[in-house]
């Protein structure tokens, strides 16, 4: 039970709750969609407007959160995520439908304030370690989301929204009672009388910040496109089931989940964060060459597993050099346009990895990962 209310699991919890509930949508969505009346264009803005919102939201409640502390705005967050589960569990419309995934999507800007908090609590040595605590939770929310909603699905398509808003809740009286804020008094104080959003979005671009943002962008820009369109490679080419594909992403995922939780903190300390950049984007390069050169099960297999050792790395690098480069006063804000920019590749990287692979060839979703991680790693090179 001491595990349970400590700062570290409950920021875990909450971001695992966020990327639940964005897991659950893609097998139900699309048929509660039909089932009220809308088609397949439908079904895609609903699932690509919780991404558009975040954009919108990462950076302003991190920054929100410099000004009025992490605690209030988390438990806001929290209460946006039940209530948007509840009426999609509740609602025949496909307008409310809309709003409550507009409401999640906004909700889900908690991921910011929940970064933050881990900057709060561990000193530079620690810091890609706890970031690596919020990537796990990520991870293991991509990975069960599916999962829970096929689980609950069968009692119901209403069900899995109403399990997850039970979750969420438990997790408000769980952060309400044990989690404490991180902002001094003093600290709010300072804020009251400096805070400004325009001079947050100047002091938010500076060189090397936008570097990672970018970074960020490219990174879930090549693994969005690769992963959406991984089912249909595995069929067409392959002649595998999406039954053995997604035993395929859950051992990926839980791959990456153990190295963003466990490995990368003791790596961190003997390799530094820049150097470690450099490397996982090496791994992740190698793991997408691997994936453009698959003509067998095994070659898929070794694919995805050099990606996920790469992956695993990559991204709390990018989140812990994001909070060391960003001021005290910053740090939610910093953060929140960095998950931003994720959530932007996030939406383009589905929509051009369709594109090209029925226009050009199955294969063409990972050269386009091939050439982004080329991206990536000559953007870490100019990192000071």
């Amino acid at each position: 039970m001491k595990f349970v209310k400590t700062a570290k699991f409950l920021i875990f919890l909450i971001v695992f709750i966020n990327f639940l509930g964005y897991g659950i949508v893609f097998p139900i969505l699309p048929l509660l969609t039909i089932q009220y009346g809308g088609n397949p264009l439908m079904s895609g803005i609903l699932i690509g407007i919780f991404s558009l919102m975040q954009v919108i939201f990462l950076p302003v409640l991190g920054r929100l959160s410099d000004r009025f502390g992490r605690r209030p705005l988390l438990l806001l967050s929290l209460w946006g995520t039940v209530i948007s589960f509840i009426l999609m569990a509740a609602t025949r419309s496909i307008f409310w439908l809309l709003i409550a995934r507009i409401i999640d999507g906004a909700s889900g800007g908690n991921l910011s304030i929940a970064q933050a908090y881990i900057a709060d609590i561990t000193d530079k040595k620690n810091r890609a370690g706890g970031m690596g605590i919020i990537a796990a939770g990520i991870t293991l929310g991509f990975i069960l989301g599916p999962l829970w909603g096929g689980f609950f699905s069968r009692y119901g398509l209403s069900v899995p929204f109403l399990a997850a808003a039970v979750i969420t809740f438990i997790s408000i009286i769980l952060t309400q009672f044990f989690l404490k804020e991180t902002i001094t008094g003093k600290e709010i104080a300072y804020e009251k009388s400096h805070f400004s959003l325009n001079s947050f979005f100047k002091k938010a671009t500076n060189p090397d910040l936008v570097i990672l943002y970018f970074s960020n962008l490219l990174l879930f820009w090549a693994q969005s496109g690769v992963f959406t369109t991984l089912s249909l490679f595995g069929k067409d080419i392959l002649n595998i089931t999406v039954a053995q594909i997604s035993l395929l992403f859950a051992f990926g995922g839980i791959l990456s989940a153990l190295i963003q939780g466990v490995i990368i903190g003791p790596t961190i300390k003997l390799t530094g964060e820049k150097r470690l950049f450099i490397f996982s984007t090496l791994i992740a390069l190698f793991g997408m060459i691997l994936l453009g050169l698959s003509n067998s099960t095994v070659i898929l297999f070794a694919g995805l597993t050099v990606f996920a050792v790469g992956n695993g790395f990559l991204l709390p690098v990018i989140q812990a050099i994001v909070s060391e480069k960003s001021s005290p006063h910053q740090q939610g804000g910093n953060l929140g346009f960095m998950q931003s920019f994720g959530s932007i590749g996030r939406i383009f990287g589905p929509i051009l990895a369709g594109f090209i692979y029925q226009s050009v060839n199955p294969y063409s979703p990972a050269v386009m990962g091939i050439i982004i991680f080329i991206l990536v790693l000559i953007l870490g090179l100019k990192l000071q």
